[in-house]
This record gives structure tokens, C-alpha cells and sequence, in this order.
């Protein structure tokens, strides 16, 4: 006759089973599961970890918008090297939905050397013009508005405003530049070389 064990003795699941289950949770898109699930499988296994798992453990947590958990789950599969030029790009993003602005661009122009080929490359160089893109554009608009004070003056004001403008102008003129380093048809950036030249040597 087979004894029954008690529920207190039962055995705990592996962490493959715990792995599965975040698979499972996954495929159902309940992402919050699912990273309860890895993170139970993480932890069982110790040193050896499935690089994988803590890929999928950071994209859970960056779906549900749990950044700092993704954070720290993309470093460890850039240490396990899995994947690591997506995870990077992860974190940029991530950055940027935190108002990181800095960290965003200086991880995104090391990601810029470091990944020069493949999917995730072509990402990279869009998130970097896209934030070289504000900072032009920050930069002519100031400018512009400067500009757009002529109507409005004197013929002897003229100059001064225009100087003033030409000012912000200068600005804008580092940041396209860097705009067509990575992405050298870019619109925008044409736009404001168009409209700064006469004012920017």
C-alpha cells in the first residue's frame, strides 16, 4: 500500500518545470506570469543559467513596464552574451520611456560601434537620428522664431535679430551633422541644412 506523502514534504518543481511554465505564459501573453515563472527558474539554477530564459525573463518585464527588472535581466544576458545587441538596444528604449535622455544617446553610440551589422543595427541608428533629431530641431525652431521677429521690426533691427538667429542656427548645425553620419538620407535633416544656410557658414 503506497504511503501518502504529506503536502508539506511534497517536492518543489524544477526549474526546468518553472521554465515551461513561463514558456506556457508567454504563448498565453500573460507576461506577468511568465516572469514570476522564470524568475523562480533563475533562481534554481544558480551559476548555470539558460541564457535564454533570461532574455525572455527582461522582455516579460519590459512588457508589463517593470524597466528596471528588464534592466537588470538584458545586463545578464549581455554578460551570458545572448542577444546582446537587441538587449542594448532594449535598454536605450527603455531609457527613453524613463526620460533618460543622456544614458539613452551615450548607450546608443556605443551600441552604433559595437553592432554594425545585422537587424538590430538599423534599429540602433534610428534611435540615434531620432535624438539627434530632437536636438536639431530644438535648436532651429528656436532659431526660426528669432527669425520670424524681422516682420515685426524695424529695418535697423534687422541684423541684430538675425545675428540672435544665427546663434541658434549654429546649434542646430553639430546635431544634423550627426544626423547624417547615421542616417545620411534623413528629410528632416536636409530640411534644417536648407533652412540654416544662409545663416551658418
Amino acid at each position: 500500500m503506497m504511503a501518502i506523502v504529506p503536502a508539506s514534504m511534497a517536492q518543489d518543481k524544477s526549474a526546468d518545470e518553472y521554465k515551461n511554465e513561463g514558456n506556457a505564459a508567454v504563448r498565453e501573453k500573460n507576461y506577468q506570469a511568465a516572469l514570476e515563472a522564470y524568475k523562480q527558474a533563475i533562481a534554481l539554477w544558480g551559476d548555470s543559467l539558460d541564457a535564454m530564459t533570461v532574455y525572455n525573463t527582461a522582455d516579460c518585464a519590459r512588457r508589463i513596464a517593470e524597466y528596471d527588472t528588464a534592466i537588470e535581466y538584458y545586463n545578464k544576458a549581455i554578460e551570458l552574451n545572448y542577444k546582446a545587441d537587441f538587449a542594448t538596444y532594449y535598454i536605450a528604449e527603455i531609457y527613453g520611456k524613463q526620460e533618460k535622455t543622456e544614458e539613452r544617446v551615450a548607450l546608443l553610440e556605443e551600441a552604433a560601434q559595437k553592432y554594425t551589422e545585422g537587424k538590430v543595427a538599423s534599429f540602433i541608428k534610428k534611435g540615434l537620428a531620432k535624438e539627434y533629431t530632437n536636438k536639431a530641431m530644438e535648436a532651429y525652431k528656436e532659431g526660426s522664431t528669432i527669425l520670424a521677429q524681422v516682420q515685426n521690426a524695424k529695418p535697423e533691427q534687422y541684423k541684430e535679430i538675425q545675428d540672435r538667429a544665427a546663434v541658434k542656427f549654429a546649434e542646430a548645425k553639430p546635431w544634423v551633422d550627426k544626423i547624417l553620419t547615421v542616417d545620411p538620407d534623413n528629410a528632416n535633416a536636409k530640411t534644417i541644412l536648407n533652412g540654416i544656410k544662409d545663416y551658418v557658414k
